[in-house]
């Protein structure tokens, strides 16, 4: 599975590319099967508030599922790919436990979600 990492205007440091790989790649895990691409966008953008804020929207591309696409806003780049790749395992164990419930398949090696 691809992850495919854009920024814009934020400055993380040596190490933030392989920290957002590592972060989304450790989220994603068990659910890598059910994923055809991610996608992370880090932006520097400037909330209404006046201060500068880090964003980082995340865009899974699943197997026979809607997309899934959601932005996180912190103040901290690292503290927005932490809150995003945190969102990332919620949001994918619950979208697999609805298509589970539905009568679909879902591999015997996810084994039982966590609630």
């Amino acid at each position: 599975m691809r992850i495919d990492l854009h920024c814009e205007g934020v400055e993380g440091g040596p190490g933030l590319q392989d920290y957002v790989l590592r972060r989304m790649r450790h989220a994603i895990g068990r659910f890598g099967s059910h994923i055809k691409w991610a996608r992370v966008k880090l932006a520097d953008v400037n909330e209404a508030s006046g201060g500068a804020d880090k964003r980082c929207v995340v865009q899974l591309r699943l197997r026979n599922l809607p997309d899934v696409v959601f932005a996180i806003t912190q103040i901290e780049v690292r503290a927005a790919v932490d809150e995003a790749a945190n969102r990332v395992s919620r949001v994918l164990a619950q979208r697999l436990r609805r298509h589970q419930g539905a009568g679909h398949d879902v591999p015997a090696r996810l084994g039982a979600l966590p609630a």
